[in-house]
């Protein structure tokens, strides 16, 4: 399942994967940030991974043709997962964008949130 919230007035969008995408799934999500990108140069965004499912075989040419075309549309990332794995894999392809991207576990997903929304961490008074 590949959910989405677009808060487009903002320039923010949460992309959740748990599970498989299938090709309208990821539709829906290209769709909504296309239409985001209509009134803001560059979105924050938090990708939460949560599990890794079968992708359908039509969304692999997709993703790719979208990763050409959208080389800068992105500020703040927050990459939200408990998949040790994910973390490391940012850093490799983190220099292929002109955003700035950090990983948080999923404890921290209220934080990741007020990252990518402000670029700031955020705490609450003690």
């Amino acid at each position: 399942m590949l959910a989405l919230e677009c808060d487009k007035s903002a320039g923010y969008v949460e992309i959740t994967l748990d599970g498989g995408v299938n090709a309208q799934e990821y539709q829906s999500v290209i769709s909504a940030i296309d239409d985001a990108l209509k009134t803001h140069d560059k979105l924050n965004l938090v990708g939460v991974l949560r599990n890794f499912g079968h992708i359908e075989w039509s969304v692999w040419p997709k993703d790719l043709v979208f990763h050409a075309t959208h080389r800068d549309w992105m500020k703040h990332v927050a990459i939200v997962s408990d998949m040790g794995w994910v973390a490391r894999t940012m850093r490799i392809f983190a220099p292929f964008y002109a955003a700035e991207i950090r990983c948080f576990p999923l404890a921290k997903l209220d934080e990741a949130r007020a990252w990518a929304r402000t670029g700031q961490i955020l705490r609450a008074s003690d």
